[in-house]
This record gives C-alpha cells, sequence and structure tokens, in this order.
C-alpha cells in the first residue's frame, strides 16, 4: 500500500504502527489494508480501506456493546465471547458472538471516527466457523413446492406466525410472533417436520467478502 493514496491522518497513523515494530507484535490482513496491535490493555485497528482507526480496550467494547444493543433506554447486559476482525475492499468490521440477557446473538461493528456502530445485530446461527453472519429475529425463508402451502403457513400457525410474504416465485418470507425471538430454530423444526416443503431456513444477514483474524 503506498502511503501517498493515504490522507496525513492515516500516514500518520501507518508510521505511528511502524515506530513501534520493534517493540510489540504488528499483524496486517487483507494485503495490508488493515493493520493490528493487540496489547494486555490496548487493541489499536488501522482500516486503510475506509480510512477509519479504533483505540480501545476489551472492556470497552464490552461497555460499547452493552450501550449499542441497548433498548428504550433499558440497559441489556451483554458478555462477549469470540472477537474477530474482518477486513476487505469495503473496508473493516469487528465481528462479535455475545450474549445479551441469556439471548446468543452475532454482532458486525463498523468504525466511525473512532467509535463502534452496528453493523448488522442478530441472532447467533450454529456454525463450525470462526466467523458468525447472524439472521434476523423472527423471520424465515421457506420455498414451497405450490403457493397452496402459503395458504396453509398463514392458516395452520397463527399461533407462531405473524405474517407471510413473497419474495419470489415460490420463496417465501415468514414472520413469526415476538413469542419466537429466540425461538427460530424452534420454529423451523417444527415446520420441516409437518410439511413438505422444499426447505426452511433461518433468514442470515448478508456481509462483504473478507479476511478474518481473530483477537484475544
Amino acid at each position: 500500500m503506498k502511503l501517498s493514496s493515504l490522507s496525513p491522518f492515516m500516514i500518520a497513523l501507518a508510521m505511528a504502527f511502524s515506530a513501534q515494530a520493534e517493540d510489540v507484535m504488528i499483524q496486517s490482513i487483507a494485503q495490508g489494508a488493515c493493520w493490528v496491535e493487540e496489547g494486555p490493555e490496548s487493541l489499536k485497528i488501522a482500516s486503510f480501506n475506509d480510512r477509519e482507526s479504533l483505540l480501545t480496550s476489551r472492556d470497552d467494547i464490552e461497555w460499547q456493546i452493552e450501550e449499542l444493543v441497548s433498548e428504550n433506554n433499558k440497559k441489556n447486559k451483554a458478555l462477549s465471547s469470540d472477537l474477530n476482525l474482518h477486513c476487505g475492499g469495503y473496508g473493516s468490521s469487528l465481528v462479535v458472538k455475545a450474549e445479551v440477557n441469556n439471548l446468543p446473538v452475532c454482532l458486525w461493528l463498523k468504525l466511525n471516527k473512532g467509535k463502534l456502530e452496528v453493523r448488522s445485530l442478530g441472532g447467533l446461527e450454529v456454525s463450525k466457523d470462526n466467523l458468525c453472519d447472524g439472521y434476523k429475529w423472527q423471520e424465515l425463508i421457506v420455498g414451497v413446492k405450490n403457493l397452496a402451502q402459503k395458504e396453509l403457513l398463514e392458516n395452520n400457525y397463527k399461533d407462531m406466525i405473524k405474517e407471510v410474504t413473497v419474495v419470489s416465485g415460490a420463496t417465501l418470507k415468514v414472520v413469526l410472533t415476538p413469542e419466537f425471538k429466540g425461538r427460530e430454530a424452534e420454529a423451523q423444526a417444527i415446520l420441516k417436520k409437518s410439511l413438505d416443503l422444499k426447505y426452511v431456513e433461518l433468514n442470515l444477514y448478508q456481509h462483504p467478502v473478507g479476511e478474518v483474524l481473530p483477537l484475544k
């Protein structure tokens, strides 16, 4: 990456990282698009493609997550587990697997002027990968064999299904009732067992392509 293509601020940041290279382990991913320095008390990230930087700590990340996921001024207790940096041509994201009020969540955070903002927040899907995408709460994507099955869903599962809409062709979006927030996999299993459908899937968030670096 040529320094001449960066803003004066990012040039200074790159030089600051370089000045410490002899004393601190600095890692880079996505062909140098992101630099990371992890210390006992701090985490420093430079993301050159979106010209952002972050200086924080694990405790501060925990605090910011609690603030970001709070609703109606009600504090939600959040406990993060896996923390990853996702970096690519679009820029960077911190990806967090966490538990919020006993509800497993997948949280993608973007950098904005040294602060963290929510890119996506949803349920935590079961996956062997270290990285999660997260799924939209109270939603399922259903493939039907014919549109008559749409009426079956609407009429026979009123205690579980709030709304059914056609996405395209024989693909439906099923919106579940609030009682099934965090229980989407349970609803998925019920529909798979009860009806002869093509498929029933969680409605996963879609994120940009990039490389992943697990953080401590």
